[in-house]
């Protein structure tokens, strides 16, 4: 069973010249060079690269952080996996799901194993929700309970009358990352983030057999000497994947346009280096759902003041910025922002700028004006924008807003930290961090997108991780925002959940929590020389295309297994 809201048109496959004319299309780019492509070193390993952190500083638990190794996607079996394109969730470990009387019954595989040879079973999966209810994870702000009525039977129970959409956002985009063999006996029920996991025990058809400091190696699960067979291993006509660290963007790039990598889940790459990569490369322009927002600390002067914030949204181009990164990595800086992402703001509003929605184009004398009401002027204001400088595009992004804010008259200077935002949220007091919980299907319901936004807990369990107040006086109303997402939570019908997503949209478009400055294409890339894949399958607008293509049931012609990504010969 899956679900679907709406379709998209993302498989526009573009030729290099076509590229260059066509910037900002959605789609799969097959992109061209002077360099043949020969991948990967010509062996039989899909030869990958990851940047932002090195193996070194691998860990298993996934919510011990962000710095979690992107081969989890191969490892760990999702319990569906979402379409992007199709707003979907596509059965996986979890084969259908229904609703019932305020339950919610999911019927699981009964092919799964962990890497120990134990099937994964629906009390596995009560045990993950019992860690998810330790660590105060999103979901169980919506369910009362979990219970394994069968095997393969989970059976959810939440409060009549609960948002059905809302749960399934919420749960069905998880991975079976927490087998008993690695949780049990640890001390996961008072610090489950504490939990060191070294060696993880994997659902999905793939396991790790070697880690060094420069690289992570995982292999099919079909006769390795430390994991038991895998029913998916036969997917995989390669000895398996060989993830190596790239210290930054740019040293990724040369990987590519070198021949020396067949892929990367995510890298950022700006259309000039792109026309240098080797046109057998794929590369796959992923609505992200995320993107590059400007935050402040809501309770320090004079970021605590509405026109402070507003004067600073109207100081900045921020065409010019998306311009300054490269147009076609972008999907829009929204004109007027409402928490909402690109994709979903239509469906909700008919518009990307609705009526009665103040669109924040850069106008220096309206920037004046508000910080005179507040009691400013622009050049007593000294702005020290933090931001993570080994993230080129933000890096990039960050050094243009502040030239436009010199430009306009600010004090303004730049602040780069070698951590990404995570590292320095509580030590400056306008930096740069995401405005959206990218990568999870949740990005595109409302209620996640104004929760992350409004209510924010995802650093911080007891506040608001920027120290947004939990009401706002706006045009002589008092919003409560813990008050109104609980009335979004259990609204079952249209009409009441479009007044509580229009009145949530006018306290982020008025009263500025943060400012908008982008929306990503996560760019994704496959090298189609050594790799055959089906470039134009809804499933390389997932999570992430290299992993996820060779689960797939469905198959490529000439091939005797199923997977939509096979080894050439």
């Amino acid at each position: 069973m899956v679900r679907s809201q709406r379709s998209g048109d993302y498989s526009d496959i573009v030729s290099r010249r076509k590229f260059v004319s066509l910037a900002g299309a959605t789609g799969v780019a097959a992109v061209a060079g002077c360099l043949d492509g020969g991948g990967g070193g010509g062996n039989d390993w899909f030869d990958a690269t990851q940047v932002n952190f090195d193996p070194s500083n691998y860990h298993w638990n996934l919510l011990a952080g962000w710095e979690i190794p992107q081969d989890r996607f191969g490892m760990f079996a999702q319990w569906t996996q979402y379409l992007i394109k199709e707003d979907t969730f596509h059965s996986h470990l979890i084969k259908e799901w229904t609703h019932e009387n305020g339950k919610m019954i999911l019927t699981l595989s009964e092919e799964f194993t962990w890497g120990s040879g134990d099937n994964v079973t629906a009390d596995d999966l009560v045990f993950q929700l019992d860690i998810f209810k330790a660590a105060d994870k999103a979901i169980w702000q919506f369910i009362e309970g979990a219970e394994a009525t069968g095997e393969y039977e989970l059976t959810i129970s939440y409060p009549e009358g609960t948002n059905k959409d809302i749960i399934e956002y919420a749960l069905l985009g998880t991975q079976a990352a927490y087998s008993p063999e690695n949780w049990e006996g640890m001390n996961w029920e008072e610090d489950p983030a504490g939990v060191e996991i070294l060696d993880p025990d994997p659902s999905g058809p793939i396991g790790l057999t070697d880690h060094t400091d420069n690289y992570a190696q995982t292999e099919p699960r079909d006769g390795l000497d430390d994991h038991a067979d895998h029913h998916l291993a036969d997917h995989y006509n390669w000895e398996g994947y060989r993830v190596k660290h790239r210290d930054g963007n740019n040293k990724a790039h040369q990987s590519f346009i070198n021949g020396d990598t067949d892929g990367q889940h995510s890298l950022f790459v700006d259309p000039d280096v792109l026309q240098q990569f080797p046109e057998e490369i794929h590369e796959f322009r992923i609505p992200g759902g995320f993107g590059m927002a400007i935050w402040f600390d809501h309770e320090t002067e004079p970021w605590n003041q509405r026109e402070v914030r507003q004067a600073l949204y109207y100081s900045i181009n921020r065409e010019s910025v998306i311009t300054s990164v490269g147009e076609s990595t972008k999907i829009s800086h929204h004109p007027a922002p409402t928490g909402l992402t690109w994709e979903t703001v239509d469906e909700w509003f008919d518009s990307k700028e609705p009526d009665g929605f103040t669109v924040y184009e850069r106008d220096v004398d309206k920037a004046e004006e508000l910080l005179s009401e507040a009691g400013y002027d622009m050049g007593e204001i000294t702005v020290e924008l933090t931001y993570p400088q080994s993230w080129s595009d933000w890096a990039t992004a960050a050094q243009t807003i502040v030239d436009h804010l010199n430009d306009a008259g600010w004090d303004a200077s730049g602040d780069p930290r070698k951590e990404g935002p995570g590292g320095y949220l509580e030590s400056t007091d306008v930096y740069v961090a995401r405005h959206t919980d990218g990568g999870k299907p949740r990005m595109n319901h409302p209620y996640f997108s104004l929760d992350f936004i409004l209510r924010n807990r995802t650093f911080n369990t007891e506040k608001h991780f920027a120290n947004y107040p939990t009401t706002v006086e706006l045009d002589g109303e008092t919003i409560d925002i813990e008050a109104e997402l609980q009335a979004f939570a259990t609204a079952n019908d249209e009409a009441t959940e479009k007044e509580i997503v229009e009145r949530l949209a006018r306290v982020v478009n008025e009263d500025v929590p943060c400012i908008y400055v982008t929306e990503k294409y996560e760019q994704s890339f496959i090298h189609g020389g050594p790799f055959e894949i089906d470039a134009e399958s809804p499933h390389c607008y997932s999570y992430w295309p290299l992993w996820w293509l060779p689960k797939v049931d469905e198959s490529l012609d000439g091939y005797d297994t199923p997977g939509l990504m096979k080894k050439t010969d």
